[in-house]
C-alpha cells in the first residue's frame, strides 16, 4: 500500500507543478495575446464623455465640466466621429454663449474638445497602448487578488517618470515620484482590466512647489479579434503654492 500511495503522491505533486507553471509567466502570456489582438475589423460604438475640473477655493473656486455622447467608427479606410444633431445644435448655442460670456461652463463644447484620433485610437486598438506602456516599466511580478468572485492574476509593474511628463525641464522639477502600472489579466493572458497610479512632489526656485496624484483605471473586451477599452474612469488632485485641481472623468463605450 505505501509503494503505490508514494507514486500517487509524486504524480499529484508533477500535476500541480505543471499547472503552476503552465500560467507561471503571465509577461509572456500578456505580450502573446497582445500580439494576436491587433485586428482590424470594423468597429461600430457610441461613446459617452463626462468629466469635472475644480480649481482654486472659494471666491476664486472655478468648476468645468465636460458631457458628450459621439459616434465612433473604424474600419481599414480610417476612423469616423461624428454627433447627433442635438449634439451639433449644443455646440453651436454655446459657442454663442461664449462670445458674451467668456466664463460660461460650456459641456458639449468642453467634451468635443478633447475627443481626436491621439485619444480615440487606444480605445479602439488597446493592445498596443498596453504594449507602449509596459515596454517603459519594470515587471516586478505577478500575484492572485480575487476579481468578480475569481482568481485573476494581476501584473505589476513600475513605471518612470518619464511615462508621465515627456518635458525634459518640467521632469527636472520633480524630487519625489512613484509610478505604477497593474495588468489584470484572463487565462489566456487577454487583458481585463489596467490600474495606473502615480504621485509626486516638486519644486521650482524657491516659492513654488506642486504635489499630484492620479489614479486611472480601465476595462477592456474584445470584438472583431481586437482589444476594446470599454471603460474608463480617472480620478487626480494636485495641489500647488499658487492653486488646487480636482478632476474627475469617465469614458464609457458601447459596441453597437
Amino acid at each position: 500500500m505505501k509503494m503505490s500511495f508514494i507514486p500517487m503522491i509524486m504524480l499529484s505533486l508533477l500535476s500541480l507543478t505543471w499547472t503552476i507553471n503552465a500560467h507561471a509567466d503571465g509577461l509572456a502570456d500578456l505580450q502573446q495575446a497582445l500580439a494576436k489582438l491587433n485586428g482590424s475589423a470594423p468597429v461600430t460604438a457610441m461613446l459617452d464623455v463626462s468629466f469635472s475640473e475644480t480649481r482654486g477655493d472659494g471666491k476664486d473656486k472655478k468648476v468645468k465640466t465636460g458631457a458628450i455622447t459621439s459616434h465612433l467608427f473604424e474600419n481599414n479606410m480610417g476612423l469616423n466621429i461624428s454627433y447627433s444633431k442635438n449634439v451639433l445644435q449644443q455646440i453651436a448655442q454655446e459657442n454663442q454663449t461664449k462670445i458674451s460670456n467668456k466664463n460660461a461652463d460650456t459641456p458639449a463644447l468642453n467634451g468635443a474638445e478633447i475627443l481626436s484620433a491621439s485619444s480615440l485610437i487606444p480605445i479602439l486598438s488597446s493592445a498596443q497602448s498596453i504594449l507602449d506602456i509596459i515596454s517603459q516599466g519594470d515587471f516586478i511580478g505577478e500575484n492572485y487578488i480575487d476579481y468578480q468572485d475569481k482568481p485573476t492574476r494581476v501584473l505589476n509593474f513600475e513605471l518612470p517618470l518619464e511615462s508621465f511628463i515627456e518635458d525634459k525641464k518640467i521632469r527636472g522639477y520633480v524630487r519625489k515620484f512613484n509610478g505604477s502600472y497593474q495588468v489584470l489579466i484572463n487565462e489566456d493572458g487577454v487583458p481585463i482590466e489596467t490600474r495606473m497610479r502615480y504621485n509626486g512632489k516638486g519644486s521650482a526656485y524657491i516659492f513654488f512647489s506642486l504635489s499630484a496624484e492620479s489614479e486611472i483605471t480601465s476595462q477592456y473586451t474584445v470584438t472583431g479579434g481586437r482589444l476594446v477599452r470599454i471603460n474608463k474612469t480617472v480620478a487626480s488632485h494636485s495641489s500647488s503654492t499658487f492653486s488646487d485641481r480636482t478632476y474627475r472623468g469617465t469614458w464609457q463605450l458601447a459596441i453597437l
